[in-house]
């Protein structure tokens, strides 16, 4: 009973951190305590309507606070009330009429607190374009995750439109079998957004046929929007495509830093007619956190800066250049990623290993030690095998590696291999021990939210 009870604090307070601190990042105190108070007024008008607890409501108007913070860039499109209904409706049981007028309330008492819709015009939203594009954007987040829960909490959505995204993004990801766009499609919780959802499935669905890396580009255009202002998103928009390339081309060309030199011209082979300059680019990535200065050398009386991918940038791009590795740019071959994975960017190296067929991934076993000292192999490697219906040798991998004292291995990468692996006892019994015993705290949290 105290394990449980400790499990329970544990995973709530894992959640409610990173819930109070996307929140905080997005909304100043007088601004958040501004919304919490209009929250707080349009539920207590409400509370006599229906029953709820005290930890219930503060769980809810938390949430609420949250999805708002989190789509600060889609609170006034009008598929976003719809959808926060619809949470509100299937994760706390709120009946409809109410959770609508709720809804309502709140949006309109906050509209002069977050201001000018900052990437639609007035227009646009008349002409409903921006539902369309909305509900792209949480199908995307949706078809680039493994796992439901971390797009339950990056999102911030219903169980059951979760679940029809989901099983949607499976279907895209089935891109041999031709549905024709609509066959097959699960409909949405959502029954009046059918019909944007299979024009979306539609258009993606030949995107995909003809890039097969067409939805990491996508996430490349949300990740700006969200990341940059309207001024500067606007600037960047029409070139969506010549940003991608040359994120892919600055990942291709060196697995460290390269100098500001090097990316001037790298942009300029990507970019044909020059409307932004190299500079430009460069500032403009820096802001929207895909590229970084990792270190400024001094050549005599000039400077020189050094830039890299930032992780999410490696993300981004994965999937795009281990689906084109076979050559360098000097046109030799390149080696598998087992025989030097130093080398790759790690994550590269995470792509490459969840794409790899099963001789390979033995192949691998073979020239390494069960000990991994970076936890993207490890991690990469377990999920994996476990694709692959190889669970026996990925719990061997789990339990050897959770052992590792040094390095230790990181509360994210424990909580998402154990979630794979949790139905297998010895890993059960080893995320238990973790969770009762670990001295880092971070740790025991990861352990009991894998065991849920």
């Amino acid at each position: 009973m105290l394990v449980t009870g400790m499990r329970g604090f544990f995973v709530s307070f894992l959640r409610f951190t990173n819930k109070l601190n996307l929140i905080q990042s997005v909304f100043n105190k007088p601004q958040r305590l501004s919304v919490e108070r209009q929250i707080g007024r349009a539920f207590d008008e409400r509370r006599t309507k229906f029953s709820i607890s005290r930890p219930h409501s503060e769980a809810l108007q938390l949430d609420i606070l949250y999805a708002l913070a989190r789509h600060a860039r889609w609170v006034k499109v009008p598929l976003f009330k719809d959808v926060l209904v619809d949470f509100l409706v299937s994760e706390h049981e709120i009946p409809r009429s109410l959770s609508e007028s709720m809804v309502n309330e709140v949006l309109e008492s906050c509209e002069a607190l977050l201001g000018d819709d900052p990437n639609f015009t007035a227009s646009e939203l008349l002409q409903g374009k921006v539902d369309e594009e909305f509900l792209t954007y949480i199908f995307v987040a949706a078809a680039s995750s493994t796992h439901e829960s971390a797009v339950r909490e990056q999102l911030g959505l219903g169980a059951g439109l979760l679940r029809s995204l989901k099983s949607a993004a499976n279907s895209l990801a089935a891109r041999d079998q031709d549905h024709g766009g609509t066959v097959g499609a699960p409909k949405l919780f959502l029954p009046d957004v059918d019909t944007v959802f299979a024009r979306i499935m539609i258009k993606l669905t030949e995107a995909v046929r003809d890039c097969p890396w067409v939805l990491d580009v996508y996430r490349l255009k949300y990740t700006l929007l969200e990341q940059l202002d309207r001024q500067r998103f606007a600037v960047l928009a029409p070139h969506v495509p010549a940003v991608y390339a040359f994120l892919c081309a600055t990942g291709r060309t060196n697995h460290k830093a390269l100098d500001q030199e090097t990316l001037v011209k790298l942009w300029a082979g990507c970019h044909e007619d020059q409307a932004l300059s190299g500079e430009s680019i460069i500032l403009l990535l820096e802001a929207a956190g895909l590229i970084f200065r990792t270190d400024v050398r001094r050549r005599g009386k000039r400077q020189e800066v050094l830039w890299d991918l930032t992780p999410a940038a490696e993300a981004l791009t994965a999937e795009a250049y281990v689906s084109t590795r076979e050559t360098q740019s000097d046109g030799k071959k390149m080696s598998a990623w087992f025989d030097s994975p130093s080398q790759w960017r790690r994550g590269y190296l995470q792509q490459a290993i969840a794409q790899s067929p099963q001789d390979q991934l033995i192949k691998a076993l073979e020239k390494m030690p069960i000990r991994f000292d970076d936890p993207v192999l490890a991690e990469s490697m377990i999920e994996a095998l476990v694709r692959l219906n190889m669970s026996e040798v990925a719990e061997e991998i789990f339990l050897s590696w959770s052992r590792q004292e040094s390095p230790p291995p990181s509360a994210p990468s424990i909580f998402r291999s154990g979630l794979l692996l949790k139905s297998r006892p010895g890993v059960r019994s080893r995320l238990q021990a973790l969770a009762e015993t670990h001295d880092s705290i971070m740790l025991r949290a990861a352990a009991l939210e894998a065991l849920l």
